[in-house]
């Protein structure tokens, strides 16, 4: 589940009420759009997800695919709060670069933007390419009944993976078994990173990272 990852180059752009951070490889059009009007490529993607908080699309790009997300401050005191504290799709970016760099095996992201009046942050967005593959559950479904070598294959990447969560500190919020993709190749991806933490102490981390485990396990169990 480790592995070794160079750093991307990053550009950052700041006005009166956005700033944006890009991958330096993303198509100079796309990060174009992302920056004068974020919510319009929000319309052209492929509803994946969507609640108050998170509206989630998969978006075509030429020929690449990413998965975008916008994240709404739907009330005042959840927009307020983002005047101490980092946007959501900052936090997630700020996160995954340091799960990506540490090895683990989840999408870099590629575009960060929060929309701002003055200190106040409104909403954000947050994109990383898109992960082919199938879900833990529908291979696990799959390898159950048909290659159970291959389910215990997929058991002892879960395994690695939360050894080296272990020895960075690190608790993921939301364990179910959709959050992680199995590539063609068989490798273990883990996505959908918000709200993972880096703990500085390692007592809280392991017990947050036993109530993922422990999640994780009763998603499985509906298999």
């Amino acid at each position: 589940m480790v592995r070794k990852s160079s750093q991307p180059e990053i550009e950052c752009k700041r006005s009166t009420h956005r700033v944006a951070y890009f991958d330096a490889g993303l198509p100079a059009d796309l990060a174009e759009r992302l920056w004068h009007e974020p919510q319009s490529l929000v319309a052209l993607g492929e509803p994946l997800r969507a609640n108050k908080a998170r509206h989630t699309v998969l978006l075509s790009w030429q020929s690449q695919q990413f998965v975008l997300k916008h994240y709404n401050e739907h009330t005042w005191r959840h927009a307020l709060k983002q005047c101490v504290s980092p946007s959501r799709a900052w936090s997630t970016w700020s996160t995954t670069h340091r799960l990506v760099a540490a090895g683990v095996a989840t999408p870099r992201p590629v575009a960060c933007v929060e929309n701002r009046w003055g200190v106040l942050r409104r909403d954000s967005f947050l994109m990383y390419p898109y992960v082919e593959g199938q879900t833990l559950r529908k291979c696990l479904l799959a390898e159950k009944r048909q290659h159970p070598t291959n389910a215990e294959h997929l058991w002892r990447q879960l395994s690695d993976l939360w050894r080296r969560l272990g020895q960075l500190r690190v608790s993921l919020a939301d364990t179910n078994a959709g959050n992680f993709i199995i590539g063609p190749n068989g490798q273990l991806w883990v996505i959908d990173l918000d709200k993972a933490r880096f703990h500085r102490v390692a007592l809280v981390a392991a017990m947050q990272r036993n109530r993922g485990w422990q999640q994780l396990l009763r998603s499985v169990k509906k298999v």
